[in-house]
């Protein structure tokens, strides 16, 4: 009988570490309106950061306070004593607007609990001995060596990125705006972590190597996501983006081949019209036109924002291009 308790109790401690590490999202940080220290989570795990003089900022799509400016010397700060996973997924946008110094770079993403015993994304100029640059998926490994993943080459266009970088077992890859930059074998490595585990956005865990720069829709899986969850993260809209306006705003067709119509509701005498991508580029402006062309437009789903020239109120719907 004892026997079969003990048995029976593993059996439940094992079933309870598989039950842990389900494949989930662990932390999500929005980082809106973030006005005061505490950076919420919206994961459902109350995963909460704190802020240090970051800025909010203009988000991809325009909004005001809908993300963070990093200066230099701003990081978040979050308990990750428990996120020593072996399988991972790093995600974010990111907008970079200043070069790090030459054979320097800005961490962006870290978790690990000395220099060289971390996890990390982070944005490169001619960084270590391998002479890196643009983003570089890193991570240390127990068996003393490192596995990384570099894009080669700076981004100079000062427009939002979507950068993930994931790990499995067998491999770890590197994406841009849903592209694979490349992928390495790691052959079973395992993940180094140390011993007091922290994680940081803006800067690595010894409060050094900080980044200079936009970040936005921080958020960590504990498996490594696939290429479609990727791509439909991308094309992923805030929940604000994509609030219902009642019958303050219709449009049609949508989805649209050729021409898009705007029915308003409201006696709008001057209203000027903004197109954006999923990346937030603004692709048309068009001022008092209910009727327009969008032939010429990648398929794909599109943001327009109505202002109303009068009393300022903005309206927010969406579209679908064929």
């Amino acid at each position: 009988m004892k026997t079969f308790t003990t048995l029976l109790i593993c059996l439940l401690v094992i079933i309870g570490k598989l039950e842990a590490q389900d494949s989930t999202l662990i932390l999500y940080y929005p980082l809106n309106e973030i006005y005061d220290i505490y950076v919420p989570d919206e994961s459902g795990n109350d995963n909460r950061g704190l802020a240090y003089d970051t800025w909010p900022a203009k988000d991809r799509f325009g909004q005001r306070d809908m993300a963070l400016y990093f200066n230099g010397n701003s990081f978040i700060n979050f308990e990750a004593e428990h996120f020593n996973f072996d399988t991972y997924s790093y995600c974010m946008w990111v907008k970079i607007v200043d070069q790090p110094y030459y054979g320097c770079a800005g961490f962006i993403f870290d978790i690990g609990s000395e220099y060289g015993v971390d996890q990390y994304v982070a944005y490169t100029n001619n960084y270590s001995l391998y002479n890196l640059y643009g983003f570089l998926g890193q991570g240390y490994n127990t068996d003393g060596s490192s596995s990384w993943i570099s894009q080669g080459n700076l981004v100079i266009d000062e427009e939002w990125h979507f950068i993930v970088y994931t790990r499995s077992y067998e491999s770890i890859k590197l994406y841009f705006d849903g592209e694979l930059i490349d992928e390495l074998d790691i052959n079973q490595a395992t993940p180094l972590y140390g011993n007091d585990i922290k994680g940081y956005v803006g800067c690595r865990n010894n409060l050094q190597q900080f980044f200079n720069g936009f970040i936005d829709d921080v958020q960590l899986y504990n498996y490594a996501i696939s290429h479609d969850d990727i791509i439909q993260l991308l094309g992923h809209l805030p929940t604000n983006i994509i609030e219902k306006y009642g019958d303050d705003i219709k449009i049609y067709p949508n989805p649209a081949r050729q021409t898009l119509n705007i029915d308003l509701n409201q006696n709008i005498r001057a209203f000027t019209v903004n197109v954006y991508d999923i990346y937030g580029k603004k692709v048309l402006s068009l001022k008092n036109q209910t009727s327009f062309g969008v032939e010429y437009l990648k398929s794909g789903l599109y943001i327009i924002k109505l202002r109303n020239e009068d009393s300022q109120v903005e309206l927010t719907t969406k579209f679908i291009k064929h």
